[in-house]
């Protein structure tokens, strides 16, 4: 159990005014210059480095006392109990340590220090980890018969009943105390290939420039590419595309090796545990079968003639012969605006007003106290997240920039937001946590019930046709796109399980083929897009990205219950957001009312975009 904790821990990182906007300026700011009503608050985590050094002296000297249990664990009801307190306690404390020095060095890589700090707290959990690793083996020395008298003489011990079910279902996979010790031990370099590829990209890199629409010189950076990927110029589309690829392109054989070297480390732990394969050894323990991954792939694949027909519509409706994957998110109507990050909050908030009185509570709280990191700054890590630990409020990093795609990334942290927070407050700490099966759902639904509301407020024809044209994306960038990426790392999971090796030419051209098949006839592959796996962090977190697809796939059936079945739909939606992770993934996903045991939810998907691809044909017309 407790040695889980570290792992955990160790892969956590692995989810305005105008004068504030970074992107209306060439040179992306200092973070000295943004005001700090748009920085996170990490006092509410330790009020100072020195209270954060407390803390860590504090875990290493609570770590060694957790082999004082050795040989002892299952003597009797107490003694089992006061061992697993003890790991909680330690646990707690670590998720705090990691926060703090995370979260200081992502909104600035470039500062030392905080990458010292989370260096040695990674060290420092590595080396707890190994004074726990006897944890689990010695469990699996008795029958859970065992285990169950302790629930009945104890109560406290009883409501880690799932818990320890799951320790004995993984019984195959337990290795012996000293094997267990050495793969405590290997964290150190198991963690380097997505290291180096997070220090490359934030701080290495120089990127290239191109030319906005007014002719000014802009430095490409990822933060962006969310504004200039929509541009109506093709050209600009063009330029900036290629401008921010020009540093993966001149590194593509060192981003080769680093994906080589995280697959092969995942096929290293699969193969010691003896698990059948990398795919079963991510989800084995979570409760989840292969062939809901498999059924999600095949299931796509079986369902690609509305992402084909979106090509089509988009080459139609740009005067193109076939699209490139720079016009993938051209917009067919001149409707456009940009939004303060005030008029954001105010959109979203009320955007969420079906989900109910708590949830908005939550809102204030979140816009409130200072738990949002907004705007882009020089060396803050690229992309948004939520983050959160027991005991503390969820935080979420955002980039805004101020377009309409930021409104919907403000709407989906928080949805992670209410996801963490009434876990944790709903359940004991050993399943305040979710899977990352159910990781994406609730921000699925608050960017549903988001969309529907612009939707009903729409001033024009032009407005409702972005919007549409805007779901439509969603679902080709969250559902098709995170398929395509699951199927990707599937094949070169398999590849490397017989024996291929990943070289830039293979890992390239798998990725192209499987782009190009998805996209369908009507899509001119590029260069640089064949080489994009190299851009994809996720890839970095071992089968994590299928997880977006199915979530979408349930998401759009929990806004779909929240709409038409009001309070049953909301008291669904927040049993299955207070659940954390008391159960199995796909039961916890019946709390709310949906079914992912069939194909049913991802054609659904497909049926829904080809309804929305005929109500922006009829605009468009």
């Amino acid at each position: 159990m407790y040695f889980r904790l570290i792992i955990f821990y160790l892969f956590i990182l692995m989810a305005c005014s105008q004068t504030n906007e970074s992107s209306s300026s060439s040179a992306v700011p200092l973070r000295s210059e943004i005001d700090a009503k748009y920085k996170w608050d990490l006092t509410r985590v330790y009020p100072s480095d020195e209270a954060w050094e407390e803390d860590l002296a504090k875990v290493k000297e609570l770590s060694p006392q957790f082999e004082d249990f050795k040989g002892k664990l299952l003597s009797n009801p107490e003694t089992l109990l006061s061992a697993i307190e003890l790991s909680e306690e330690i646990g707690q404390t670590f998720g705090k340590l990691y926060h703090y020095a995370a979260n200081n060095m992502n909104v600035d890589l470039k500062n030392e220090k905080y990458q010292a700090m989370y260096q040695r707290v990674r060290n420092a959990a590595i080396k707890s980890g190994s004074y726990s690793s006897f944890y689990a083996p010695e469990m699996l020395e008795k029958d859970y018969s065992v285990v169950e008298s302790f629930m009945s003489q104890e109560p406290k011990l009883a409501i880690y009943k799932k818990s320890f079910k799951d320790l004995y279902l993984d019984k195959p996979h337990t290795l012996s105390e000293k094997e267990e010790k050495l793969l405590t031990m290997t964290g150190k370099m198991s963690g380097v290939p997505s290291e180096a590829y997070e220090i490359m990209k934030s701080t290495d890199y120089e990127w290239g420039t191109f030319k906005d629409e007014n002719g000014n010189d802009i430095t490409m950076s990822e933060g962006r590419y969310g504004k200039y990927t929509s541009s109506t110029d093709r050209r600009v589309r063009e330029d900036m595309y290629k401008a921010l690829y020009v540093p993966f392109g001149k590194t593509i054989n060192t981003m080769s090796v680093l994906m080589k070297g995280n697959v092969e480390k995942n096929v290293f732990y699969a193969n010691v545990r003896g698990y059948e394969n990398t795919l079963e050894a991510r989800l084995k323990s979570a409760g989840i079968s292969t062939s809901v991954y498999k059924n999600l792939i095949n299931s796509v694949n079986n369902n690609l003639q509305p992402l084909h027909r979106w090509a089509g519509i988009k080459a139609k409706y740009l005067g193109l012969e076939k699209i490139e994957p720079f016009d993938t998110y051209a917009p067919l109507s001149e409707y456009s605006r940009d939004y303060t990050y005030e008029e954001a909050q105010a959109i979203v908030k009320e955007a969420l007003l079906p989900l109910g009185p708590d949830i908005q509570n939550l809102i204030d709280m979140m816009y409130d106290e200072n738990l949002i990191d907004v705007f882009e700054n020089q060396g803050k890590e690229s992309g948004a997240y939520q983050y959160s630990v027991w005991d503390v409020p969820p935080y979420i990093k955002l980039n805004f920039s101020g377009k309409l795609d930021d409104v919907f990334t403000l709407a989906h942290e928080l949805g992670h937001a209410f996801h963490s927070y009434l876990s944790e407050k709903s359940q004991p700490y050993v399943y305040s946590g979710y899977n990352t099966f159910n990781a994406e759902v609730a921000s699925v639904t608050t960017e549903s019930l988001l969309m529907d509301y612009l939707l009903a407020n729409a001033k024009s024809d032009e407005e409702k046709a972005v919007l549409i044209q805007k779901y439509i994306q969603d679902i080709g960038s969250t559902y098709y796109r995170q398929a395509r990426f699951a199927e990707f790392e599937l094949t070169i999971h398999e590849a490397a399980e017989n024996g291929e090796i990943l070289t830039e030419d293979f890992l390239t051209t798998t990725f192209g083929e499987i782009y190009s098949k998805y996209w369908g006839p009507n899509m001119e592959i590029t260069e640089e897009e064949a080489f994009s796996w190299a851009r994809i962090p996720h890839f970095y977190r071992n089968y994590y990205v299928y997880a977006y697809a199915t979530s979408f796939a349930a998401g759009e059936k929990v806004s779909e219950r929240v709409k038409n079945e009001g309070q049953s739909g909301i008291d669904g939606f927040i049993a299955f957001l207070s659940s954390g992770s008391s159960d199995y993934p796909v039961e916890l996903l019946n709390l709310a009312g949906v079914d992912m045991t069939t194909s049913e939810p991802f054609e659904a998907v497909s049926r829904k975009m080809n309804f929305l691809m005929d109500e922006l044909e009829t605009i468009l017309k």
